[in-house]
C-alpha cells in the first residue's frame, strides 16, 4: 500500500506540477488519485469469487490500507497548502490529533462499552440499533466541532465500536443499512458531478481518465512485483486498483474547503474518479486475458515469476507423485492424506506465510505461481501421477489445467471450482475430473435431509449417482482433440475402478489370478497387481499373488468392492 500510494502520487504530482500548479496541491492531487475504490472492486471479486486468491488478497490488503491512510491525508490538508497552513498551525493539528486520539482511547476503554453493555441488558433490538447509530454521529459530530471532519469521526466511531464485545451484533443491526448509506453516496456524488462541465472539457476528462487507468496499474504492477509476486498477479491487481475510490471524493472536498483546489479542479477529478468506476468492471473482466497476453511476451524469468526461483533453485526429480496447487482446506487435506498412505507429492502455494510455516514442519511445499509453466516444471509435473487444482482464483484454475493437460498427457488431473459455470471449460482444456462445490455441497445437503427423513441408504445412494451422471451425462457433447481417460469415464460411467490389497492369511495369497476367478466370482477384471518392486500392468492368468501385493480391478457399477475385500480379508 505504501509502494503503491507513494509512486502515484509521485508520478500525478509530477505531471500536475509541470501543467504549472502549486507544488502543494499537485501531491495533493496525486493523493487523491492514488486512492482506490473499495466498494466496488471489492463487489465485483466477491462476485467472481476471488477474494481468497492471491490477487484478491493483495488487492484486499491495498484497499484497506488506503481506506486508513485517508484519516492522515485529512489531518494534513492544511499542510499541503502552503500559505493556507499558516491558517491551521503545525502545533494546533498535532494538539487537535492528540487530543482525538485520547478521546478514542478513553471511549474504547470504558465509555463505548459500558454504553453498549447498558443497551444490550434492555434485551430490545430497537434500543441497541439507535445506541449505535447515535454513538457514530455522536463521534462524528464531536471531531466535526473540534475542528476536524465528519468521515474522520465516522472511522474513529467504527474503530471503536468493532474492539468491543458487542462488535459483532453492531455489524448485524447496522449491515442492512450499508447498500442503503451506499447507494445515498453514490447518488450525492452523482449529484454533484457537473454534466455541462464534463460536455465542455470531454477532451480534458477522457484524456486524464486514460492516464489514469494507465498509471495507476503500473504503479500497482510495480509495488507488487516488489513484493516477490510473480508477473501474473501483479498484473490482476494492477488492473483492479486502477480506478479513482470514493474516499477520493471526500479526501477532494476537503481539499476544496481548505482552498488547495479550486471548483474546475474539483469537478475534473470528480468526472474522471467516475469515469474510471465506471470502466473498473470491464478491466476485471478483462484482466485474466491481460496477464495471460503480457505473461506471453519474451520477458527475463525474474520478472515473469517473481520471487519463485528463490524456493526453486533446484529442478525435483520427482516421479509417479502428486502435483497440489494451493493449500487451502482442499490442498492441504490431499497432502495430509498422502503423507498417510506414502505417496509422494509437492505443493505449490502463493502465500509466502504459509509456504515459510509449512517447510518449517517438513511439508514440500514451494512458493511459485502454478499457472507458470517452469514452475510446474520445477515440480516435476511431467512425470506426476496426478495433478490436484485447489485454488481460488478461476482464471488461474484454467491455466494451471491447460498447462497441466498439455506438460503431464497421462496424469490424472482434477480440479476443484466453486461454482458450476466453471465445469465445462475445466474438461475442456483437458480435467479428468472436476469437483464442484456447489454440486458436492447440494448432494451432501439433499443426502443428510434423505437421512433425516427415514429414506433407505440404497435409496439416498441412488439419487446420489443420478444426480452424478446427470452432471457426465452433460459432459457427453464436449468435444475433446484427442481421447483421455474422463471421455472413457463418460461414455462408460458404469464401470467402476477399484483397489485392495491381498493381506496376510488370505485366501488370495500365493495363488494364481486364474485360480481365484474373480472375474467368473464377480465380473470383474484385473487391471495391475502392485508389487513391492515392480508393478505388472495387464497381468497373465499365471501372474502369481502374495502377501502385500495389491490388485487394481474394473467392474460394473452393480458389483460391491467390499465383497472382494472381505473375500481377500477373510
Amino acid at each position: 500500500g505504501t509502494l503503491q500510494m507513494a509512486l502515484t502520487a509521485a508520478v500525478v504530482g509530477a505531471g500536475s506540477y509541470a501543467m504549472g500548479r502549486a507544488a502543494g496541491t499537485s501531491i495533493f492531487i496525486g493523493f487523491v488519485v492514488s486512492l482506490s475504490s473499495t466498494a466496488v472492486v471489492l463487489k465485483i471479486l466477491q462476485d467472481r469469487g476471488e477474494i481468497e486468491s492471491p490477487h484478491g488478497t493483495t488487492v484486499l490488503g491495498t484497499l484497506i490500507y488506503q481506506d486508513i491512510a485517508v484519516v492522515p491525508l485529512m489531518l494534513a490538508v492544511p499542510l499541503f497548502g502552503g500559505s493556507a497552513a499558516n491558517s491551521t498551525p503545525v502545533l494546533d493539528l498535532v494538539l487537535r490529533l492528540a487530543l482525538v486520539v485520547v478521546f478514542g482511547y478513553i471511549a474504547y476503554r470504558w465509555v463505548i462499552p459500558a454504553i453498549l453493555h447498558r443497551a444490550a441488558a434492555t434485551q430490545s433490538s430497537e434500543a441497541f440499533l439507535l445506541t449505535i447509530v447515535v454513538t457514530c454521529l455522536g463521534i462524528a459530530l464531536l471531531t466535526s466541532k473540534a475542528g476536524l471532519s465528519l468521515a474522520l469521526g465516522a472511522f474513529l466511531a467504527g474503530l471503536i465500536i468493532s474492539e468491543s464485545e458487542y462488535s459483532h451484533q453492531a455489524v448485524a443491526v447496522v449491515m442492512p443499512f450499508r447498500d442503503v448509506f451506499t447507494s445515498l453516496f453514490f447518488v450525492s456524488v452523482g449529484m454533484l458531478l457537473d454534466l455541462s462541465f464534463v460536455s465542455d472539457h470531454i477532451l480534458e476528462v477522457a484524456v486524464l481518465t486514460a492516464g489514469v487507468l494507465l498509471i495507476k496499474p503500473l504503479t500497482a504492477w510495480v509495488s507488487v512485483m516488489a513484493l516477490g509476486f510473480p508477473l501474473r498477479t501483479a498484473v490482476l491487481a494492477g488492473l483492479a486498483l486502477g480506478q479513482i475510490g470514493e474516499f477520493s471524493f471526500v479526501l477532494a472536498s476537503a481539499g476544496r474547503q481548505g482552498g488547495l483546489i479550486d471548483d474546475a479542479l474539483f469537478q475534473t477529478v470528480l468526472a474522471v474518479a467516475v469515469g474510471s468506476m465506471l470502466l473498473t468492471p470491464f478491466m476485471i473482466q478483462a484482466s485474466p486475458r491481460v496477464a495471460s497476453l503480457i505473461a506471453g511476451l519474451p520477458l527475463p524469468g525474474a520478472l515473469r515469476n517473481g520471487r519463485t526461483t528463490r524456493h526453486l533453485s533446484e529442478e525435483h526429480t520427482l516421479s509417479r507423485h502428486v502435483v497440489i496447487a494451493g493449500f487451502g482446506v482442499t490442498g492441504r487435506n490431499v497432502a495430509e492424506t498422502a503423507e498417510r498412505a506414502d505417496v509422494p507429492y509437492a505443493v505449490l502455494e502463493m502465500n509466502p506465510d504459509t509456504v515459510r510455516a509449512e517447510r518449517a514442519r517438513g511439508v514440500p511445499i514451494h512458493y511459485g505461481d502454478a499457472s507458470q509453466e517452469n514452475v510446474l516444471r520445477h515440480v516435476s509435473v511431467g512425470t506426476a501421477m496426478s495433478v490436484v487444482v485447489a485454488v481460488n482464483d478461476p482464471a488461474a484454475a484454467r491455466r494451471i489445467t491447460e498447462l497441466s493437460r498439455r506438460l503431464a498427457p497421462d496424469a490424472f488431473v482434477v480440479v476443484r471450482t466453486r461454482y458450476l459455470r466453471e465445469v465445462d471449460a475445466l474438461y475442456e482444456l483437458g480435467a479428468d475430473e472436476v469437483v464442484a462445490d456447489e454440486l458436492e455441497v447440494s448432494i451432501e445437503i439433499f443426502s443428510r435431509v434423505l437421512g433425516r427423513a427415514l429414506v433407505p441408504r440404497e435409496e439416498i445412494d441412488r439419487f446420489v449417482t443420478e444426480t452424478r451422471r446427470g452432471w457426465r451425462e452433460m459432459a457427453r457433447s464436449l468435444s475433446h482433440d484427442s481421447t483421455s481417460s474422463h471421455d472413457l469415464r463418460v461414455e462408460l460411467p458404469d464401470l467402476r475402478t477399484r483397489s485392495f490389497r491381498v493381506l496376510p492369511g488370505s485366501p488370495y495369497a500365493d495363488k494364481t489370478i486364474a485360480e481365484i476367478d474373480l472375474r467368473g466370482r464377480y465380473r470383474v477384471t484385473v487391471l495391475a497387481v502392485k508389487k513391492p518392486d515392480r508393478t505388472v500392468t495387464n497381468p497373465h492368468g499365471s501372474t502369481l499373488l502374495h502377501e502385500g501385493d495389491v490388485l487394481f480391478v474394473i467392474g460394473p457399477e452393480g458389483w460391491d468392492p467390499d465383497s472382494v475385500t472381505a473375500r481377500a480379508d477373510d
